[in-house]
């Protein structure tokens, strides 16, 4: 058996802050990497793709980084995402950087914004249905919205993003990335669920440390065969997170296949209005209307 990293995050998983009456607009933020945890990036295509190209939904891993500034007279925060597998050099190569519109999320809005970042390439890329293997493929996201209110802090974004698998005969693809933060590995929705048991076994049997994801998230175990058959992906979180095919078994001997919690809507993947937050129910729990 696999000790999961994910234990750590028991300790380091990103705090609920309260908004207060009287409290000002709170800053926007990303989830920070810090070595735990990158975002689980979901690539839907946009439009048919031709079939010299990757067919199909993909994923991706980046960890996130950010470089605050301290004054709203300052400019907005500098924001670099790395692809997790490129092993480019330098490694400022496979970093997609840019910076946010504002320092503080927009009154009346949960959303912040990064409206340019720099193109950002893997040379590991393992795109699942491809007939030819991918060159150094080069990732470039525009328009990305991050949920940066105070309940959320960063846990999921979008973006529209190109994506150019240097196929020979393949043009740059066009896909809408939705991505979701921090990784908790699962076998069945139950694991995502908010709240944990304590006496409930860890990930991604049970839900000692529950999803760590906003109580107001909704979300699923993603058992996607895009992303249990991406070699780069899985390699990854295999290592970190103790995912994969037939990754798990049970104390009777039976072999479970290991997915990721992610997100069951369309960003943003919220409770509808009015619903009871609660340990079960479609609210919290279920795959929901996105593919997987």
């Amino acid at each position: 058996m696999r000790n999961h990293r994910s234990i750590v995050f028991a300790a380091s998983s990103v705090a609920v802050l309260l908004a207060c009456p009287g409290l000002p607009d709170p800053p926007c933020l990303i989830g920070r990497s810090d070595g735990l945890s990158p975002y689980l990036v979901q690539l839907r295509p946009a439009e048919p793709f031709p079939p010299e190209c990757p067919q199909g939904q993909q994923y991706q891993l980046l960890w996130a980084s950010m470089y605050p500034t301290y004054g709203q007279a300052e400019p907005p925060p500098l924001v670099t995402f790395q692809l997790a597998g490129s092993t480019v050099d330098p490694p400022s190569g496979a970093q997609a950087t840019g910076r946010f519109t504002t320092f503080l999320t927009p009154p009346g809005s949960e959303i912040c914004t990064i409206p340019e970042l720099t193109p950002a390439t893997d040379d590991s890329a393992t795109p699942v249905n491809a007939v030819t293997a991918a060159g150094p493929t080069t990732y470039t996201f525009s328009d990305m919205e991050v949920l940066s209110d105070a309940n959320h802090q960063g846990s999921q974004f979008q973006a529209p993003v190109v994506v150019d698998y240097a196929i020979p005969g393949c043009p740059p693809l066009k896909y809408v990335a939705q991505a979701v933060y921090p990784i908790t590995p699962c076998v069945e929705d139950s694991i995502c669920l908010p709240d944990p048991v304590p006496t409930d076994p860890l990930p991604p049997a049970g839900r000692g440390i529950g999803s760590q994801l906003p109580q107001d998230n909704r979300a699923f175990c993603n058992l996607d065969p895009a992303l249990l058959g991406n070699a780069e992906i899985i390699a990854f979180l295999g290592d970190w997170f103790g995912a994969g095919p037939g990754a798990y078994v049970d104390p009777d001997g039976g072999v479970h296949d290991v997915g990721v919690c992610f997100l069951s809507e369309p960003f943003p993947s919220l409770c509808p209005p009015g619903s009871t937050l609660a340990t079960s129910g479609a609210c919290v729990v279920g795959p929901g209307s996105n593919p997987h």
